[in-house]
This record gives structure tokens, C-alpha cells and sequence, in this order.
């Protein structure tokens, strides 16, 4: 299963859109995380996933789950400087 991801940055967010065989399957939207926690650490100056619409769950599998999609997201903001 071949998915693309595309990053756009809309103001102090990342959208992040996936597409799965040229249809739109999902967009999942990213914030710098907190430097403060009050409940949960999380990594300083990481970028959280804060609101995901999925049009299509077909791209889950045994193998890919939300929170491998998530971390692969994440991977890219990374790579490409954000």
C-alpha cells in the first residue's frame, strides 16, 4: 500500500495530509507541545498531534496502526526542519 504525505504549515500548526492511491485518506493536525506538563511528560519542542480526521480507515492494518502513523508524521515535521 503506497501512502504520501504532505506537509503544509497553517499559521503555529502542520497539517499534515495523507493520500492513499490519489485520494485524500486522512489529515492529521500538529502543535508545538508545552513546554510545561502538568498530567504527562512530553518531549520538549516536539510537535503533538492535537486533531486527526480519517476519511479512509482502510490504510490501518495489522502492521500500521493510528500510532504508527502518528510517529511517521512526526518523523517528517522533523526531517524537514519544523
Amino acid at each position: 500500500m503506497s501512502m504520501e504525505y504532505e506537509i503544509t504549515q497553517v499559521d503555529d500548526r502542520i497539517r499534515v495530509t495523507i493520500t492513499k492511491e490519489g485520494k485524500e485518506a486522512g489529515s492529521l493536525y500538529f502543535e508545538k507541545a508545552k513546554k510545561g506538563f502538568t498530567n504527562k511528560p512530553l518531549s520538549m519542542g516536539s510537535w503533538a498531534c492535537i486533531d486527526a480526521k480519517i476519511e479512509d480507515d482502510t490504510i490501518f492494518s495489522e502492521t500500521l496502526t493510528p500510532k504508527d502513523i502518528v510517529n511517521e508524521c512526526q518523523e517528517l515535521i522533523k526531517e524537514n526542519g519544523f
